[in-house]
């Protein structure tokens, strides 16, 4: 190996794939990344069993086939702190991997590439095509309701059902449920039903493009998926489990509330300071056409708010965590809201109004 690269084509990939690989390993080659030259890339690969990652920097001039693994962090780091615009050199010396740019030199320890696991190939029998953006928008909406090591480990994940032209992301984690769906006819007639695991979906939405027309191929096999795209591979295990029918966990109420989402997530978080810390408790007293906010903390203070509402039932107070409610306001994107009530002990279903097709549940909680 002996190639030059530009310092920013290198540190992106180097960035992304180095939030792969795990701080902690029990197996020292897996704090590592794999660097490969081939077709006149270097393709950079970090994994830590459960998922890989798989980036690509095109190299100027032509270099002979060559492998070998160093130290994510190390490399990254020193990749970081060097000036912009500068060019490095990297070549492989005895067991060393040394990095040259200007006058700096660094010698990095290499381990055995044949040491390095590489997730097993498998076939795909499903395969897709989806804009980078509109995935990403799936999951920015619905990833915070995630379990987090639930022991129901199929919460700890998303779940895509795909069918029928269209593709649903569903979260959720006992005391709340979020969904969103859209329909593109590139989609197909593809169909599958997959959960990935919570490191996936945050890894992915990192890496995904937030807007543009460029796309991202899904491929789903039996255990695995992958997603591809000019810039990267991600490869994840699926988690192995039956999701529960969410269709029946949404409630069906009839008491309607719209109001301005901006001024409830405003009010919202005014609220939340004089909260309790721990339990992040606040009331909800619906009156006609009024939403009033209440908080109050251990230490006997009390936060009030009102928000006007399109809201013509009867006096209601249902209490709720906070924390769940603001989540749902800034992931809605429209301008109205709507709250969907059953009564004072059931959870309240929370839409967008004209627009994001999306779905959220937030259950109560005693105050």
């Amino acid at each position: 190996m002996d190639i030059v690269v530009q310092r920013e084509a290198l540190l992106k990939p180097l960035q992304a794939v180095s939030g792969v690989v795990e701080k902690k390993q029990t197996l020292p080659v897996l704090s590592n990344v794999l660097l490969t030259i081939k077709d006149n890339h270097l393709r950079l690969t970090g994994t830590d069993l459960e998922i890989e990652l798989i980036g690509f920097v095109p190299l100027e001039s032509q270099s002979s086939a060559s492998v070998c693994t160093v130290s994510a962090r190390k490399l990254f780091d020193i990749c970081r702190t060097l000036p912009e615009a500068c060019q490095l050199r990297l070549s492989i010396e005895k067991n060393y991997l040394v990095v040259r740019a200007g006058e700096s030199c660094f010698m990095l320890n290499t381990l055995p590439a044949e040491d390095f696991p590489n997730l097993d190939a498998s076939d795909y029998p499903v395969e897709f095509n989806l804009k980078q953006s509109s995935l990403k928008n799936l999951l920015l909406k619905t990833y915070f309701a995630m379990g987090q090591q639930d022991v129901r480990h199929y919460l700890n994940g998303t779940y895509l059902d795909i069918s029928k032209q269209s593709i649903t992301c569903v979260a959720a984690d006992g005391h709340r449920l979020a969904l969103a769906s859209l329909s593109d006819d590139e989609i197909g007639a593809a169909e599958a039903r997959i959960i990935l695991p919570r490191k996936s979906v945050l890894e992915l939405m990192r890496l995904l493009d937030s807007d543009g027309e460029s796309k991202v191929k899904i491929q789903v096999g039996d255990n695995r998926a992958q997603f591809v795209t000019a810039d990267f591979i991600f490869t994840t295990k699926l988690i192995n489990a039956q999701y529960p029918d969410y269709n029946r966990l949404i409630p069906k109420g009839t008491i309607t509330a719209t109001g301005d989402r901006e001024a409830i997530k405003q009010a919202l978080t005014r609220a939340s300071i004089l909260s309790n810390e721990k339990f992040r408790g606040v009331r909800f007293q619906l009156e006609p056409n009024t939403l009033r906010i209440t908080a109050n903390n251990s230490d006997r203070e009390q936060a009030e708010e009102a928000v006007a509402l399109e809201y013509g039932g009867n006096s209601m107070e249902i209490g709720f965590n906070v924390a769940y409610l603001l989540d749902v306001v800034s992931a809605v994107t429209t301008r109205a809201i709507r709250y969907v009530f059953s009564g004072p002990n059931d959870g309240v279903r929370i839409e967008a109004v004209d627009g994001d097709n999306c779905i959220y549940v937030v259950m109560p909680m005693r105050l």
